[in-house]
């Protein structure tokens, strides 16, 4: 993965295998794991208006499909949730988030670095089931990225 698509703190704190350190009481998923900055792959997030405040701007609410918008998941592994987009990293818009894998939902943290993270790593771990405690924001993924129909698995 090109370093050139992250930024430097992240990139560092990855290579030197640091993990992040808080109180695993306090955060939904308990203890995460990240991922070594080599085990980082560009993926996708879907994203849908259904349930979010969006969803009165999004041209097409209503309609089945999403959003697929280029991310890549930090965290390898994590206590009673899918680890994957509990900690993402948008490269298009260059911001942190969360990914809501159940409700097809993507809250960012503007304006946050990596040392911002580490410095109270609880807070953005738990973004998605305590919003109020970190300033954050639901993504808007329209008009950048087009609206894709249906489901982006084979079996639905």
């Amino acid at each position: 993965m090109d370093e050139k698509l992250f930024p430097q703190d992240l990139v560092s704190f990855l290579k030197s295998g640091e993990q992040l350190s808080y109180d695993t009481d306090e955060c939904e998923p308990g203890q995460i794991s990240l991922l070594s900055f080599d085990e980082l792959s560009l993926g996708e997030v879907y994203i849908d208006s259904e349930e979010s405040p969006l969803a009165k701007k999004d041209p097409h609410a209503g309609e089945e499909g999403y959003y697929s918008v280029p991310a890549i998941n930090l965290v390898a592994d994590c206590d009673g949730y899918d680890p994957e987009g509990i900690l993402i990293w948008l490269p298009d818009q260059k911001v942190f988030g969360t990914w809501d894998i159940d409700h097809w939902d993507v809250l960012i943290f503007p304006d946050v670095t990596w040392s911002d993270i580490v410095s109270d790593p609880a807070k953005y771990i738990n973004a998605q089931w305590e919003r109020d405690d970190v300033k954050c924001e639901y993504f808007q993924p329209f008009p950048k990225y087009p609206f894709k129909t249906g489901k982006p698995f084979n079996n639905q």
